[in-house]
């Protein structure tokens, strides 16, 4: 239980730091739930890698699918919202570099915060919920760029409730960015202002 614990932890922050030691332990769970799928038996692991990745890290590392989708709905920087316009499509598909280095959120103490916060509240409550059997445990590993709610649902070999899990868990994330994307937009129009006063002054 410890060892589940210390990987649910750490991987949500670093999978690709911890994700070499991490994975020895996900594929064993996920055999071990696979094995109790085909055999009708109770599943017993909840933290096997596809739990972390549809439920955890949609959208990339920090649950970015959120941020893109608020950059392109509420931010007034042309930046930003054009950042948003860029990064929204690779993110439905769990790809979020344009945003990790084009925001940045990297050296980025405003949206580190939500980076960080987000991720753990999505945990617990995806936890807490698959441990009370309302969302079916993870029996296999969907392709990685299949959009999460997808995913999801194909990763709990079909369970639809996945479906709602994920876009319940979105909508969260979304509300846990959103003031520090206001905050953010609000530092890069007042600079983007600045300089068009600048070239005006010029």
């Amino acid at each position: 239980m410890f060892s589940h614990m210390f990987f649910w932890f750490f991987g949500i922050h670093g999978a690709s730091i911890v994700g070499s030691l991490a994975r020895s332990l996900w594929l064993v769970l996920l055999e071990a739930n696979a094995n109790a799928a085909a055999a009708g038996t109770e599943l017993p692991a909840i933290s096997a890698e596809p739990f972390y990745q549809w439920f955890i890290w949609i959208g990339g590392g920090g649950c970015t699918i959120d941020l893109a989708l608020l950059l392109v709905m509420v931010c007034k920087s042309k930046y930003l919202k054009d950042l948003g316009k860029i990064g929204v499509i690779p993110a439905i598909f769990n790809i979020n570099e344009p945003l990790i280095f084009g925001a940045p959120i990297v050296l980025n103490l405003t949206l580190a915060i939500p980076f960080v916060i987000t991720p753990l509240v999505c945990a617990v409550i995806a936890w807490v919920v698959t441990e009370l059997g309302i969302v079916s445990r993870v029996i296999v590993t969907a392709p990685w760029t299949f959009p999460g709610p997808i995913d999801a649902f194909l990763a709990t070999g079909g369970d639809w409730r996945a479906i709602v899990l994920s876009f319940i868990l979105i909508a969260i994330s979304i509300v846990i960015y959103y003031p520090f994307v206001k905050i953010y937009d609000r530092s890069f129009l007042s600079k983007e202002k600045e300089d068009e006063s600048a070239v005006v002054t010029a």
